[in-house]
């Protein structure tokens, strides 16, 4: 964010930017905040290309995110996605242009050329484009720079709609298979509940409870922690058995390796986990076992395996596609008498025995 200075010796305000690897100074005389302002609109005026008070695509949307961080926080996942979809699709096809300029035919325009880098982009990609440019809009109205548009966007046909991946019942069966991997109890863990990954790396020791664990963070892809999510995020699963177990194993694990850690599922050095080496152990296992998918598609597979034995409201209760409900807080709506009834089916589907074999296999040093 630029900041005019106030030069005493001068006396005079001043601005100093650079833009396209040149360096350009901008400064008013006039002392006081009406000076401020002044230098300020100058150096507006250039960088964004504007007059009489008219901004660009690109600053309405600079402010928009401003907006959505002071709303969601830097490091939510909301403020990721619209970043990135500013970034790469509107601000490089209509941030010069003025907003109030901007037609409807030019976000159409827009959201029929979007494209990705190896692949076409698939149809949530452009749905989640297309609420994101009706966000701009919004708040471009709000601030007196544009009409609300006269029609409706539409997502084009022909796009890729991508299928959920799911693990077939013989890759499943070697994804149970023992294995020494540092975070191979995360993968087994996420098949048996459902969470997100980032949701089983942000579970503490304080989240255990004796028939549920209680969902209160998650650990994003750039290592901060947030809420999770959605408003739905915050919420409490059912463990049984065979869960509760991977849980107490992997707490001795760590106690055995002398980590003092309030993390359950921590890095090596007991630190909160790490979405980027999980994911590459996951790559290590899925190459060495034939498995498909990627560490989320462990959360479409326990769906998937529940889909017919559980009914879908308690299903989406546990995996958090429901709007939450006071009875139970922020953690979702379960009621403590389907708990039992949740974590036995979930026991059952998966079968009997130690998923684990031995202690060895969740404490094990990863292989090399």
């Amino acid at each position: 964010m630029i900041t005019p200075v106030w030069k005493e010796k001068e006396g005079r305000w001043r601005i100093q930017a650079r833009k396209d690897g040149k360096v350009h100074s901008f400064s008013s005389s006039v002392p006081g905040p009406k000076g401020r302002k002044e230098v300020l609109r100058k150096y507006e005026n250039w960088y964004y290309g504007e007059a009489s008070g008219e901004k660009t695509v690109k600053r309405v949307s600079e402010e928009y995110l401003e907006d959505v961080k002071a709303r969601r926080g830097e490091n939510s996942a909301a403020y990721e996605l619209y970043e990135r979809y500013i970034r790469l699709y509107i601000t490089p096809k209509l941030g010069t242009k003025k907003i109030c300029k901007v037609t409807l035919r030019d976000w159409q325009r827009l959201i029929n050329e979007a494209s990705g880098q190896n692949k076409p982009l698939s149809e949530k990609t452009l749905i989640n484009l297309r609420g994101i440019i009706m966000g701009i809009i919004h708040f471009g109205y709000e601030d007196y720079q544009c009409e609300l548009p006269r029609g409706n966007l539409y997502i084009p046909r022909g796009h890729w709609k991508k299928e959920k991946e799911v693990l077939e019942k013989d890759q499943i069966k070697r994804l149970l298979e023992p294995s020494e991997l540092w975070y191979y109890p995360v993968f087994v863990f996420g098949l048996m509940t459902g969470m997100r990954p980032g949701e089983i790396l942000g579970l503490k020791i304080e989240d255990l409870d004796d028939d549920c664990v209680y969902i209160r963070r998650s650990v994003n892809s750039r290592g901060f922690i947030t809420e999770g999510k959605n408003e739905n995020a915050r919420r409490m699963i059912p463990i049984g058995s065979y869960t509760r177990s991977i849980l107490l194993k992997t707490i001795k694990r760590n106690q055995d390796k002398n980590l003092r850690t309030e993390w359950i599922f921590c890095s090596r050095d007991g630190s909160k986990g790490n979405q980027s080496t999980m994911r590459n152990q996951w790559i290590q296992l899925k190459k060495e076992r034939q498995l498909s998918g990627t560490v989320y598609s462990l959360r479409h597979t326990f769906i998937s395996m529940m889909k017919n034995v559980m009914p879908e409201t308690m299903i989406k209760d546990i995996v958090g596609h429901s709007v939450s409900m006071q009875t139970f807080h922020t953690y979702g709506h379960i009621m403590k008498s389907d708990k039992a009834s949740a974590a036995k089916i979930i026991d059952l589907t998966f079968g009997s025995g130690d998923i684990f074999g031995d202690t060895e296999s969740t404490t094990g040093e990863q292989k090399r």
